[in-house]
């Protein structure tokens, strides 16, 4: 499904995208990964000289460079995960695709730059007034001290990139993380730092660095709470499972793989799953229960094959058929001791739950697409939504459920399986009504559970990458507590983070503030207008 790319819009003044490619563990004799280096003009021209690092798991790296056409190519690679960077001076760093490296393999991995424009130092020269600013607010500081300040760390940031020979993207120290990584540059480099205590105490800058330090732990909590979240959704994990799988995440933050909150609006389930499997190495033995580890490894091992929004492309049947008598048997746990009646009519239920749901798939698909079709129609003659973003949403809805020709794809058995009929009301008959009560209870528990987190999510994007001051986050918290789920499942993160864009008061942000939520709001309906063309 076509994704709003909500973390090329945010990032792309900085242009801070590492080129990432992984191929999955095994064996000996190795391959190749090849490909070509065009820009992102339509002519797609070769660029040449670009630095093409391929990085193996244990930090091995194998260099090489682009030649006239824009082609690069780097053979004898053992079998195994490697991570790709590409970079050229005065071009942004992409981001790539997964790829899976075999023996003997021939892997062709095209990639695409863009020039860097005047953007990055107005990006810079905005999100420092904003900072000084905010400072002189702060501190009680004088006009004159806040915009001697300013022309000071500006100064600074310039002789430095210089003396280096380095763009002000490459000075952060995390590039994912936006803005709190260049400032993280500034503070980290004597010479910078001199610039902030020509006119701060060394109280004050150090206060100043520890509320950068807050926004950096509030975003890697939302990370860990959203990909909690998800796991949650396909494992149902009790209340402490959860907490002990957050802690569990969080405690893998200072691991250089560790994703930024605004990245996650462009990462899928699959993606988070091989992170922590690969990347990350959490494991969650220990804390899962025997069912839920049969669901944890069979959605890994699902990665393996390859997955595109869920599809499934070469996945065996049988392979999903137990996948999704898995999901239901660790939802069942969620039930407590039954007896030997109750549980043998479970198993019966959920046998039963499994053949229906792949005997109707196909005809359910029709039948949500009409739904959410209908509702957003509704929602298109109520002036609640531009009919270019319905068209556009549903013609991602329509190609996800099937290719061209009309069939129906293997899909992963997503999490709203539970709520089959079948299998709910088994679930009641084998309950006494106290027990019943107390189930609905934690299901409500969990919606509301997973509906916090998504909020908290898109907060935590805006208010990390705009450098939000207490007062700032405490408004915008408001505003998300009014968001709902979007109506389609997919993207859900990144269309709620679209709505709080929409919604967010403007006037309590500084003017570089109220500039970037435009430009990104710009950015996303550029996109629709792009696709809507494309069609």
């Amino acid at each position: 499904m076509a994704r709003f790319s909500f973390v090329l819009i945010v990032t792309a003044c900085l242009g801070m995208f590492n080129s990432v490619v992984f191929s999955q563990d095994d064996a000996t004799s190795g391959g190749t990964i090849r490909g070509t280096i065009t820009d992102v003009t339509e002519a797609r021209n070769p660029i040449e000289g670009v630095e093409v690092k391929i990085v193996a798991q244990n930090g091995k790296e194998h260099t090489t460079k682009t030649d006239a056409n824009g082609e690069y190519k780097r053979a004898n690679l053992p079998a195994g995960r490697y991570l790709i960077n590409i970079h050229k001076r005065g071009y942004n760093k992409r981001l790539g695709k997964p790829v899976i490296v075999v023996n003997s393999g021939d892997h062709f991995v095209p990639l695409r730059m863009g020039k860097k424009g005047n953007d990055a130092n107005r990006w810079t020269e905005g999100l420092l007034r904003h900072v000084t600013e905010s400072m002189g607010e702060r501190y009680n500081l004088d006009k004159p001290v806040v915009e001697a300040l300013h022309q000071s760390i500006l100064e600074a940031l310039n002789t430095v990139l210089e003396q280096i020979n380095r763009d002000v993207s490459e000075f952060a120290t995390t590039g994912k993380e936006g803005s709190i990584g260049l400032l993280d540059g500034l503070f980290a480099h004597p010479d910078c730092r001199a610039a902030f205590t020509k006119y701060l105490t060394e109280a004050q800058l150090q206060d100043y660095i520890d509320f950068i330090k807050t926004l950096r732990r509030r975003d890697q909590q939302a990370v860990a709470q959203q990909i909690t979240a998800w796991l949650d959704q396909e494992l149902d994990l009790t209340a402490d499972q959860r907490k002990s799988v957050e802690q569990l995440i969080l405690d893998t933050a200072e691991n250089e793989s560790f994703p930024s909150a605004i990245s996650m609006l462009e990462t899928d389930l699959q993606e988070a799953l091989n992170l922590l499997q690969y990347e990350l190495e959490v494991s969650l033995d220990g804390i899962v229960s025997q069912a839920q580890s049969k669901v944890w490894k069979g959605l890994v091992n699902t990665g393996k094959t390859g997955t595109h929004n869920g599809v499934v492309p070469s996945i065996l049947e049988s392979q999903l058929w137990q996948l999704t008598e898995a999901k239901l048997e660790a939802h069942t746990e969620l039930l407590g001791e039954l007896d030997e009646n109750a549980s043998r009519r479970l198993t019966v239920a959920i046998k039963g739950t499994v053949q229906q749901y792949f005997e109707t798939r196909d005809k359910d698909a029709e039948t949500m697409f009409r739904k959410v079709e209908a509702a957003l129609m509704g929602l298109v003659e109520a002036g609640e939504m531009k009919r270019e973003q319905a068209v556009e949403e549903l013609s991602d809805m329509r190609r996800d459920l099937g290719n061209e020709e009309g069939v129906i794809r293997r899909q992963l058995p997503r999490s709203d399986i539970i709520r089959h009929p079948l299998y709910q009301q088994a679930i009641k008959d084998v309950l006494s009504e106290d027990a019943f009560k107390q189930y609905k209870e934690i299901r409500t528990e969990k919606a509301f559970f997973h509906l916090q987190v998504l909020r908290n999510l898109v907060v935590t994007c805006l208010g990390t990458q705009l450098i939000f001051d207490d007062a700032q986050r405490k408004q915008v918290v408001m505003t998300a507590s009014q968001l709902m789920t979007p109506l389609l499942n997919e993207n859900v993160a990144r269309r709620m983070f679209y709505q709080l864009l929409q919604q967010t008061d403007r006037k309590s942000l500084s003017p570089w503030q109220q500039e970037m939520v435009t430009f990104m709001l710009g950015g996303v309906e550029h996109e629709f207008r792009e696709r809507m063309e494309k069609k």
